[in-house]
């Protein structure tokens, strides 16, 4: 006979395994999608890589933080620590950091489902388990498989709002969970820091007013230890980057302070900006469609360029109306989840408002977890009033169907999606693909000034598309196998300093070209081309020059004539003026998902700068 909390374990495991099981999907699906990461995928790589190693990372992956090249960093290495065992499993391939982000995200699935028992038992795991479904459904696999750092802690966020909300509630055992998952998120990305201190600080906060409200001597000393527990875990998990402070000069932790109280060097959104983003991604009504008929919601709407807002107005105010019931019923568990919300609203409010420059989608998905137990905590208390007047419905017996039903029908809609899967960004992986084995070839054969497989190589690169992208992907690969490569001390930050390579200690160079840059690379002497590829059809060629002669037409139009020559040589960077109109940004942005020829040359050594 199966006893009850056997039958408690088991229903868990099976909602988890049910969640879950799309990322698995994914994971296989990519498995036959051959990869060759690029821009922050490469750094990435190259970090993961170096995990175990006397240069094991101690810092984040580099972000917009001071001006390049002495930008500095997101604030520690603990993504890249957790993806480094699934890494290795693959045979070190780029596949495994899809794999790896999947775990993780199937992990911090079951966490929450876990939590989501705690909170309510059987109840509270079937509708946690729905709440992870939507999720997946709403920032969708491509999300939940890229190991990009904005990306990695989306599903970690729930995790800290979960744990937050059972500590203030009284379960102050999760305080280490908030701890630590607050920790791994606000170290991947910086905008999490903002948002997870807080957090953490609410629930030491609860904890030490649970003990001081608690008669119970017993509990009071075990309140102690979990707070001394999660304080300790919490600074094992920050040693890391204080090392780096220690050890460097400047170290990544001063930089970050420095960047964020000093002068912007971008403009900061506007007000009236910010506050229509924060509701925007309150707006559950405008994306409810969208969680039907996309596979990417969140990242759809988070990407709108356009929107009021109106929508996530009414849900806040919905929300504020079910916090004051709830204060006025002194309905425990709302009033503490309410408590957690009030918390993560008005920090998502101040992170927002902090940005500087464009308002990137990827600066803001995380909030779409947090409308989510906005959406839980409104629906939750409808059921009550509902139930109280109309107790013939059973509505507490029927909310756990329902919330499987949502869970399942999430579930096989993002299994089904799961078949569209691609790699992050092909239209740069494929053609670097392509390059890769004839300039393996060129490098072997001691083509031009190469001296083969044992010499050592500088990578160089001049890219019109999307700011060397290709580029770091071209080291990373060469990397991975076996040649002993590096960069120059200007990409000392995004390729590490470990790889930097010293004019005279390199016998030669490798230099990947696009664009117009290609036929300029030609006319030079001594620079030998040992691979070409333009991946774009016909007709992507055709779309291509239409689109650049209306960027080009336009910017006149407008008294933009100094960024006509930027288009062709830098795009990414032309995109980013902020005065620029939106539909001439949408056509660089679809120019630039189109891509541009590549080629690689081998050059004598000195012939960079």
């Amino acid at each position: 006979m199966i006893e009850p909390d056997d039958r408690s374990r088991w229903h868990r495991v099976v909602w988890w395994a049910l969640v879950a099981s799309p990322l698995v999907v994914a994971a296989a699906v990519l498995l036959w999608r051959p990869w060759a990461p690029t821009l922050d995928m490469a750094m990435t790589e190259l970090r993961v890589r170096d995990v175990g190693g006397r240069h094991t990372p101690l810092i984040g992956l580099p972000g917009r933080i001071g001006d390049f090249p002495d930008q500095g960093s997101h604030p520690g290495p603990w993504s890249f620590y957790l993806m480094a065992p699934f890494y290795w499993l693959s045979g070190r391939r780029a596949w495994g950091l899809e794999f790896g982000s999947a775990m993780v995200n199937a992990a911090a699935i079951g966490v929450i489902v876990w939590l989501g028992h705690r909170v309510d038992r059987r109840w509270g795991a079937v509708v946690a388990a729905a709440v992870c479904a939507v999720a997946v459904r709403g920032y969708g696999l491509s999300v939940l498989t890229h190991p990009w750092n904005p990306y990695f802690p989306v599903l970690i966020w729930l995790v800290v709002l979960f744990a937050t909300w059972l500590v203030v509630r009284g379960d102050h055992a999760m305080l280490v969970v908030v701890v630590v998952s607050a920790t791994v998120a606000a170290q991947t990305h910086i905008p999490y820091l903002v948002n997870g201190v807080p957090m953490c600080a609410l629930a030491i906060g609860a904890a030490l007013w649970h003990r001081h409200r608690s008669d119970d001597a017993e509990r009071r000393r075990s309140i102690v230890r979990s707070i001394g527990i999660a304080v300790g875990v919490g600074a094992v998990f920050w040693l890391p980057p204080f090392l780096d402070q220690l050890v460097r000069d400047p170290g990544n932790i001063r930089m970050i302070v420095e960047h964020f109280l000093g002068d912007p060097t971008d403009r900061r959104v506007a007000p009236i900006e910010a506050v229509r983003v924060f509701f925007r991604h309150l707006d559950v009504f405008a994306v409810t469609p969208d969680l039907v008929l996309r596979a990417d919601a969140f990242v759809h709407r988070s990407g709108l360029p356009g929107g009021n807002g109106w929508g996530g107005l009414v849900v806040f105010v919905l929300w504020v109306a079910a916090a004051v019931w709830a204060v006025r019923r002194r309905h425990r568990s709302l009033m503490a989840l309410h408590a957690v919300l009030a918390t993560a609203l008005a920090v998502q409010l101040v992170s927002i408002s902090r940005i500087f420059g464009k308002v990137w989608y990827y600066l803001t998905l995380w909030a779409w977890g947090t409308a989510l137990l906005v959406a839980v905590s409104i629906i939750w208390t409808a059921c009550i009033v509902i139930a109280e007047h109309r107790s013939d419905l059973r509505l507490r017996s029927r909310v756990p169907y329902v919330a499987g039903g949502i869970a399942v029908i999430a579930t096989v809609a993002s299994i089904i999606a799961s078949a569209t899967l691609d790699v992050p960004d092909p239209q740069l992986s494929g053609p670097l693909r392509t390059v890769l084995p004839d300039t393996v070839e060129a490098i072997d054969d001691g083509v031009g000034a190469a001296v083969g497989s044992d010499g050592t190589y500088l990578v160089f690169w001049q890219d019109a598309l999307f700011i060397g992208s290709q580029g770091y992907g071209l080291v990373n690969e060469l990397e991975r196998r076996g040649y002993d490569v590096g960069v120059h001390d200007t990409w000392r930050v995004p390729v590490t300093p470990q790889r930097v390579l010293p004019f005279g200690e390199y016998d030669a160079e490798v230099h990947l070209t696009t664009g117009i840059f290609i036929d300029q690379w030609r006319e030079r002497d001594g620079f030998v081309e040992v691979a070409y590829t333009d991946d774009r059809s016909p007709e992507e060629r055709a779309r291509f020059e239409e689109l650049r002669t209306f960027v080009l037409d336009r910017l006149v139009v407008e008294g933009r004539d100094d960024l006509v020559p930027v288009v062709d040589e830098n795009l990414f960077g032309a995109s980013l003026d902020l005065d620029l109109p939106q539909d001439v940004v949408d056509a660089m942005s679809e120019m630039i998902e189109i891509g541009l020829p590549v080629a690689i040359f081998i050059a004598p050594a000195g012939n960079s700068f």
